[in-house]
């Protein structure tokens, strides 16, 4: 396989380096150019390429406007979700309030005390105290 590439090279290169081998391929270079240079020139070609050039602008505007609407779109699907979170965190919170006053005032009816501790309680001395004599590190 070696020896076939090597003597097509070989061969390639005979003719691209002649004089008459450069000559013919200068006018079939010519030939090519002159032909699409005329097809390109031809009122058929031309007019496809003015409708293919039509048909891009109008899809480009076409996909450029579906682009804006699924933009607003997803803008207001956004904004809805985030003021249904923040109306959801209010009853949560409004819950959570409500709650923690039931239980304030569930431990008040059974301790029979508005500040939620149990009364008084008896120290290391058997004393009663106060719950609020020891706060702020104060000793008894």
């Amino acid at each position: 396989m070696g020896l076939i590439s090597l003597g097509a090279g070989v061969a390639i290169g005979y003719v691209l380096g002649s004089k008459n081998g450069k000559e013919k391929l200068d006018r079939r270079l010519d030939s090519v150019k002159k032909s699409a240079e005329e097809t390109w020139q031809d009122p058929k070609v031309q007019d496809f390429v003015h409708k293919a050039s039509e048909t891009a602008t109008r899809v480009a505007h076409d996909v450029a406007e579906s682009a804006k609407k699924a933009a607003a779109f997803a803008s207001e699907t956004v904004n809805k979700g985030s003021e249904t979170v923040a109306e959801t965190a209010e009853a949560a919170e409004v819950k959570v309030e409500e709650a923690a006053e039931e239980y304030a005032t569930a431990e008040t009816k059974s301790t029979g005390h508005s500040d939620g501790h149990s009364g008084s309680t008896s120290n290391s001395e058997g004393r009663d105290t106060d719950d609020w004599t020891n706060e702020g590190g104060a000793k008894s």
